[in-house]
């Protein structure tokens, strides 16, 4: 079984610039890319779970998001750096699906590519509270960037850490 890192994309691996769907709009965010190779050298699948509300809000097609996640990819290569699987909720913030994080419907489509995940060993990243939530659910453990969209006093369990960045997360997951 393979311990998985699940990353959330816009505001973790890029700039969130608000429903980021074209490729110029693209900016990494400070030192992603040697967070991105830390962990992989440390032994974990690089997996990215995303929500892309955007596309259930009509606001982007589905064909623009995979054009950024393939620029994505392909800059990431050149660095030795493999996102093994990702995974996006399409769905509108107000639907019912099982996909949208907190709910862990994603990890299907990632085990589909990845195979068995080591979810104990395993670590969920991101920069909003379902992200964590979605952590929690599968069992690993996780780590919070601190963002805009949050507060500690809206946390009703604490992650395992709270950092700046997915460095600084890095830094932690790989002393852990």
């Amino acid at each position: 079984m393979q311990p998985v890192i699940f990353l959330d994309r816009d505001g973790v691996i890029n700039v969130d610039h608000g429903y980021v769907h074209r490729v110029e709009d693209w900016e990494f965010t400070p030192q992603a890319v040697e967070a991105l190779q830390m962990l992989q050298q440390y032994g974990f699948a690089l997996a990215i779970a995303t929500n892309q509300s955007g596309i259930g809000h009509h606001r982007y097609p589905a064909a623009d998001m995979h054009a950024v996640n393939r620029h994505m990819v392909n800059l990431l290569a050149p660095h030795g750096i493999t996102i093994a699987a990702i995974a996006f909720c399409p769905h509108r913030r107000d639907g019912d699906c099982t996909c949208r994080k907190p709910k862990t419907g994603m990890t299907e489509q990632i085990e589909r590519q990845l195979g068995p995940i080591d979810y104990p060993r395993s670590w969920s990243v991101g920069d909003k509270l379902a992200d964590i939530e979605f952590g929690r659910a599968l069992g690993t453990h996780r780590a919070l960037i601190r963002s805009r969209y949050w507060q500690e006093s809206d946390l009703k369990e604490k992650p395992d850490c709270i950092v700046n960045s997915l460095f600084e997360a890095a830094k932690i997951i790989t002393q852990h």
